[in-house]
């Protein structure tokens, strides 16, 4: 991640087996060691900006299956 960044704040969490396995998958993904892919987790979800939903199930669809128009400016589509 960044280097030069002193880090002098620790927390340990415990991990189900299934978590446990998922962010052993999600370090390979990112080819990181599990303690950077949690702070890359953690930067990614900052990122996305806004608070995090408390609730919800979430499912990614692949790029270019879903599509709708947006009108941003109120106003008719000009010709051209």
């Amino acid at each position: 991640m960044s280097e030069g960044v002193k880090r002098e704040y620790r927390f340990t969490v415990r991990l189900s087996p299934a978590e446990k396995t998922a962010l052993a998958t999600l370090a390979a993904r990112f080819q990181l060691d599990q303690s950077a892919t949690v702070r890359k987790a953690l930067q990614l979800a900052l990122d996305a900006g806004g608070p995090l939903p408390r609730a919800g199930h979430f499912v990614p669809l692949p790029a270019g299956e879903l599509a709708f128009p947006v009108r941003l400016s109120g106003k008719a589509a000009h010709g051209g």
